[in-house]
């Protein structure tokens, strides 16, 4: 039996922006502590992040309404998401606070202008 883990990893910081990469297995332990950790610095006025998750996997009995459940319902917060699990994307499709990114260059360019 695997024992989920995840990896979060601070990568930039700038006035209200953060750009974070996860990596692992995003289970129901793991949810609660990028959970935790996205509501946290919402709390502390951050509005955009920037989450890499191209080296996270959803484990097989993450469900739908949790894996949506960890974003912050913020109003002006947006979450530019790169390389998302399918899972991820398909319960964040048509929410405007979203925008997906297949590759970091497209979401670079945006943290680059303050997009």
């Amino acid at each position: 039996m695997e024992i989920p883990t995840i990896r979060m990893r601070l990568l930039a910081e700038a006035p209200s922006r953060l750009w974070m990469a996860a990596g692992g297995t995003l289970g129901v332990t793991t949810q609660r502590q990028l959970r935790q950790w996205l509501h946290d610095h919402a709390e502390d006025g951050y509005r955009k992040f920037f989450l890499d998750l191209r080296e996270l996997r959803c484990a097989d009995g993450a469900l739908a309404g949790e894996l949506c459940a960890l974003f912050p319902r913020i109003a002006d917060a947006r979450f530019h998401l790169i390389g998302a699990p399918d899972r991820i994307r398909d319960c964040v499709i048509g929410d405007e606070r979203f925008t997906l990114h297949t590759a970091p260059d497209t979401a670079w360019w945006q943290w680059a202008h303050g997009s």
